[in-house]
């Protein structure tokens, strides 16, 4: 014999904020610090903004549902729907700051959803108490979990975990495994640790106030900037020598004004090609190596623009390297 589960009226059956909902969502797409896409892009990633609002309408009752369920097909009075409106009201405000992008990690604006779904889910499991496995199933103090089987880019288990929720994702996908372990699983682990990395050189472990508190995945960000930094310092000891610094000489600076100033100098350099080479065909350069590239214009972003590697002096028969430095020619 199967016992029905009863269910209260969600807000998302009723009403949502959508022009604030969509003003936030429609804001994400210029918004690149600190958001997951920075992290990896990925096809059709819903907003975070929309996601958030979605739990959230699908977790909260809406304010008439015990009487819905007290009075199936009835029509409420007057009284109790302004009474309902207001309860709206006052929902969809905390739902309204809830979905700003400056609100992501604002706790206190957390909190107030958090409550609200927590209070919810305690009126759930005062209506199932006499479900034969509520124990299981109804448990008030432990919210319900959320799995997401197709999650791609993690927005949705992402969403879920900010608002208190225990969440799964999994997906066929490799590159989406890896995106949610990075977002949603590894960091909780480390959550309000202090980090444990060797500083980076020239850092003082004063300047850092390592005394406070880690909240959230603080701890664990700066020990990715730690071991990053370490790992850079270690690369450069092995192969820094293959890539050395630029010299600016005065042949440089004949054509560019702004080189001028750094004659002398050595330069890093910004970005390095990689190609294979062959011995010039030309008996005159036969000692040359000859890059095999199709093109070397690197840009057009501008028009009448290209930018190219300026040291490459070339005739029909023979190209010769002469630098490893770039410029834009007009």
């Amino acid at each position: 014999m199967t016992h029905p589960v009863k269910s209260p009226k969600k807000l998302i059956e009723v009403a949502l904020p959508l022009d604030a909902i969509n003003v936030a969502a429609a804001r994400e797409k210029s918004i690149r610090h600190g958001h997951p896409s920075t992290l990896h892009l990925w096809w059709a990633r819903r907003p975070l903004a929309a996601a958030r609002a979605v739990l959230f309408g699908q977790l909260v009752n809406d304010p008439s549902w015990k009487w819905e369920l007290d009075h199936p097909g009835e029509v409420p009075p007057n009284h109790l729907k302004a009474s309902w409106a207001a309860s709206r009201k006052r929902l969809f405000a905390i739902l309204e700051d809830l979905v700003k992008w400056e609100n992501t990690t604002n706790e206190e604006v957390l909190e107030k959803a958090r409550a609200e779904i927590r209070k919810s889910w305690r009126e759930t499991c005062e209506l199932n108490k006499d479900h034969p496995q509520a124990a299981e199933l109804f448990n008030p103090e432990k919210l319900p979990a959320l799995h997401d089987p197709f999650a791609g880019g993690g927005t949705i288990p992402l969403e879920a975990q900010r608002l208190g929720l225990e969440a799964y994702a999994s997906d066929l996908n490799p590159v989406a495994v890896l995106i949610n372990k990075a977002m949603i699983e590894i960091p909780p682990k480390f959550a309000g640790r202090a980090p444990v990395g060797p500083l980076p050189k020239g850092e003082r472990s004063g300047s850092l106030q390592l005394q406070h508190d880690w909240p959230g995945a603080t701890g664990l960000a700066e020990d990715v900037r730690r071991y990053g930094a370490w790992m850079r310092d270690e690369a450069f000891q092995r192969i820094g020598h293959l890539y050395p610094p630029v010299e600016v000489t005065a042949a440089m600076a004949k054509d560019r004004p702004d080189l001028k100033p750094l004659i002398g100098q050595k330069l890093t350099v910004i970005a390095w090609l990689w190609a294979r080479t062959v011995k010039s065909p030309n008996p005159a350069f036969r000692h040359v190596d000859v890059p095999l590239a199709s093109t070397f214009i690197l840009s057009r972003a501008y028009p009448g623009c290209a930018a190219r590697p300026w040291a490459l002096l070339c005739n029909a028969v023979g190209v010769r390297r002469s630098s490893d430095s770039w410029r834009i020619q007009t």
